[in-house]
């Protein structure tokens, strides 16, 4: 596969999509009798964003008006507000439709007993028993264009993002919930204390994702399976999980559809340096429906390219660590035509990191055929002073956590060990130990390292197969020890 000719054919995918803006768009002020002023109790403090004590708050529901003006319309011009915009459901959006708000506008979501999601799809279709078609009934051609979006972090109850109140959507996670959709465009927006992830995209083709920037919503931009053609650039910011996540295999709690996911390209990220969750997932597997029926999740064909602050690119298995033993994908994962390019990253003390097997940026538990890694700054000196020893790092990951009696406000109860803790409380192993990943060819070409001479400077690294490392994990059993370890076949250097 050439870089160069699979960037062109990616870079070309925003043309494909054929999304004009609606000239002088219906504002929603023009339906400003359906919306209606509401007070209610709330622990969330919007202004402070923290949870603090019980307290009334005030505003104005406009989720009729927009609903009306849209299904009048096939669009709604949000205007600039002072006040917060307030909505109690989702906005559903059909195909044609377009979603436009002023850049400054905050859009909140009322509190409620269920966290929704404040945008989606109407045609959304659930995997979660058993393989779906790609786009079947798709809603098509799709805009949704500025805004400030908040669900106040669902009052601290964990993730919200629910497909609607009853939470009849297994997987639902998403601020954006934009599934079985084809030509989608989201651009030119901020996400602020969402409690779950920003945008969950899946069931897609033709999507363009941009200008973003994460104000400290719990997750980034969520991929699932199967999705074909996307471009996903210009990100910035902070988020509290994985600042992108291209998942065609997850939890079942995850993700609504499972399968493929090709011809993505990812470009022109700014995540925070030295911060935890300044990570990227890649998470590809092999989905085991409750029939028995098993779909390949590869993950093929993805450009990653002009990414500064990221710490880790997790591509390691991971199975479900509240039901390790029947959520995990059998085989592991397959990934191939893989490209990293224009890379700056950063690291972290790995005795305070929460994954204490991590010890590569491109830390591997999975099947690559092909892979890429080209033109890397590494803003630490590998190995020295607590930080990860490598750039790539392929094997299996042994990590273990315990059960928590008394979880904390997410509602997560698995924790690593602390001091103190009992001798008899449930262990769980995070990641997967007992698998043999191979990478059969990688390529590894102009890494620099800081200076710590001179600031800002960096040195070729003389040697990068010192920064490539073949992991193993040893098991102890009653017939003698049992290893499992990584491989790469071939390098190129």
């Amino acid at each position: 596969m050439n870089e160069a000719e699979l960037y062109q054919e990616l870079s070309a995918i925003p043309g494909r999509i054929s999304i004009s803006r609606k000239p002088d768009p219906r504002p929603v002020t023009d339906y400003a009798h359906l919306a209606r002023e509401e007070s209610w109790l709330q622990k969330w403090d919007a202004d402070a964003r923290k949870t603090s004590e019980l307290h009334e708050v005030s505003g104005r529901i406009w989720s009729d008006a927009i609903e009306r003006c849209l299904r009048e319309n096939g669009s709604v011009y949000i205007p600039k507000s002072e006040a917060p915009i307030y909505i109690d459901r989702p906005i559903v959006l059909e195909s044609g439709d377009q979603l436009l708000v002023h850049p400054e506008t905050e859009i909140r979501l009322k509190v409620g007993d269920v966290g929704t999601c404040m945008v989606r799809t109407s045609h959304i279709v659930s995997g979660a028993d058993h393989p779906i078609n790609l786009c079947e009934g798709a809603d098509e051609g799709i805009l949704i264009e500025g805004g400030v979006w908040s669900d106040q972090m669902n009052e601290g109850r964990g993730r919200g993002g629910e497909y609607d109140q009853e939470g009849t959507m297994p997987g639902s996670m998403g601020t954006f919930l934009l599934h079985n959709v084809s030509n989608l465009v989201v651009r030119n927006m901020v996400f602020r204390d969402c409690s779950a992830f920003a945008v969950q995209v899946g069931n897609a083709t033709d999507y363009l994702i941009e200008d973003i920037v994460f104000d400290e919503p719990q997750d980034g931009i969520h991929v699932e399976g199967p999705a074909v053609r996307g471009v996903i650039r210009r990100l910035r910011g902070k988020t509290n999980d994985d600042f992108v996540a291209i998942n065609a295999w997850d939890w079942k709690s995850g993700s609504i559809t499972f399968g493929p996911i090709t011809d993505l390209l990812a470009e022109d990220y700014e995540l925070l340096p030295g911060y935890t969750w300044s990570e990227i997932r890649l998470l590809p597997g092999t989905k085991v429906f409750p029939s028995g029926e098993r779909v390949d999740c590869d993950i093929r064909r993805c450009i990653f390219r002009d990414i500064r602050g990221v710490h880790t690119f997790k591509m390691y298995d991971q199975p479900n660590i509240a039901y390790p033993e029947g959520d995990f994908a059998d085989p592991i994962g397959k990934m191939t035509d893989l490209f990293f390019s224009d890379i700056v990253a950063d690291t972290f003390k790995r005795s305070e990191y929460y994954d204490t097997s991590s010890d590569a940026v491109f830390d591997i538990c999975v099947d690559i055929d092909f892979m890429s890694v080209r033109d890397v700054r590494l803003n630490f000196l590998p190995g020295e002073d607590d930080a990860i020893p490598y750039l790539v790092s392929v094997g299996p990951k042994l990590l273990i956590w315990q059960r928590d009696p008394n979880p904390d406000d997410s509602g997560s109860c698995w924790r690593p060990p602390v001091e103190g803790d009992t001798a008899d409380m449930e262990l769980v192993e995070v990641y997967n130990s007992h698998a043999n990943p191979v990478v059969r060819e990688l390529v590894v070409k102009d890494v620099f390292i800081i200076d710590p001479e001179q600031d800002g400077t960096y040195t070729p690294c003389k040697d990068a197969t010192m920064l490539i490392h073949e992991r193993t994990v040893t098991h102890q059993t009653e017939s003698g020890d049992s290893v499992w370890r990584g491989r790469i076949l071939a390098v190129e250097t």
